[in-house]
């Protein structure tokens, strides 16, 4: 086989970058890879080019054109997460399908389960959106557009977008690179800075540091390490209702921690109780007891009013399933 020449390849890549053309990934995480080992920030573009009106229209006038290769192909890694309902639709097969199709449709099926997930972890509210995410994975601020915008937005205009971004982020993304020469109280301290400045509505990306926090400050110099513990078992549940495991445990864990505030422990209880009524199968026993203990952890704080109506509201939603339960037999037998 003839061998090529390094140069060349060279050539042609930088080639590949200044005619318009840039190498997006469809998968977040092999992104995320690329980003660290290459040392830049993401550029992470939502799509839904068969469906979203202005989706393929950006594309074409703007993120898949010369001029914006040029100015930010060697700057970014690229992402485009596209929910495609064409590629969607192979994951349904009919009933005489071979083991070779149903396998290629499970895939697909996983494939949008992760996207899907990632959607809900950044909030995706319109479609397109797109955001700049450092190397590490962490959300460090949208590209905010209106939605009517994308379809005639200048490659100019867009540009602008994204400096405006690059600014609002120059914050965290200093705050994220000194996280790497920290250790010990000083992290727990610039883990809790970066937290502070973030979205909250993309914490999911930064679960990995609020996990953190608690061993980085275990005698709560801070004065956060309640707080921490709280944000922990909010992103912890939730991976509980992705896993099929029990939501409410985190929650429960955390209650009984000394590091607590009583406001933060009914917040626990309380919260524990709402993930259990979040289920498929409700177990209202269970319920009933985390909210009877988060009301009594302090029945005058500015939560247990709301603690209360919970209370009673699942006290009678209990009574009317015990009723109906009971009546089914009894109407079976007059039935017979």
């Amino acid at each position: 086989m003839k061998k090529l020449n390094i140069a060349a390849v060279v050539c042609v890549a930088v080639l590949f970058v200044s005619c318009g053309n840039v190498q997006w990934h469809s998968d977040f995480e092999e992104a995320k890879a690329a980003a660290a080992r290459q040392k830049k920030n993401m550029y992470l573009l939502f799509s839904g080019d068969d469906w979203a009106d202005s989706s393929l229209p950006f594309k074409e006038n703007v993120v898949n054109t010369k001029e914006f290769a040029k100015r930010y192909g060697s700057e970014f890694v690229f992402a485009n997460i596209d929910f495609s309902q064409a590629d969607y639709a192979h994951s349904q097969v009919s009933e005489d399908a071979t083991e070779e199709e149903r396998r290629e449709a499970e895939k697909i099926q996983d494939e949008y389960k992760e996207k899907e997930l990632l959607a809900r972890h950044c909030n995706v509210q319109s479609w397109p959106c797109a955001f700049i995410v450092s190397p590490q994975g962490y959300v460090l601020a949208e590209i905010s557009l209106d939605a009517e915008k994308y379809s005639s937005i200048s490659v100019e205009d867009y540009c602008a977008e994204i400096e405006n971004a690059k600014e609002r982020a120059k914050n965290l993304m200093q705050l994220s690179n000194s996280l790497n020469h920290l250790q010990g109280i000083e992290r727990a301290k610039a883990i809790d800075e970066m937290v502070q400045n973030s979205s909250r509505s993309h914490s999911y990306f930064l679960k990995d540091l609020i996990l953190e926090f608690p061993s980085l400050d275990p005698e709560n110099e801070t004065g956060r390490l309640g707080d921490y513990q709280i944000q922990g078992a909010y992103l912890r549940s939730l991976d509980a209702f992705e896993d099929g495991s029990d939501p409410a445990l985190p929650f429960d864990e955390i209650s009984k921690s000394a590091d607590l505030s009583s406001l933060q422990k009914q917040e626990a209880l309380y919260m524990a109780a709402y993930a259990l009524v979040n289920m498929s199968e409700i177990d209202f026993d269970r319920v009933q007891a985390y909210l009877e203990e988060a009301y009594a952890v302090d029945t005058q704080s500015e939560i247990s009013g709301e603690i209360f109506q919970a209370l009673e509201g699942i006290k009678r939603y209990s009574e009317m399933a015990s009723a109906s339960q009971t009546a089914q037999p009894a109407q079976q037998q007059s039935g017979n």
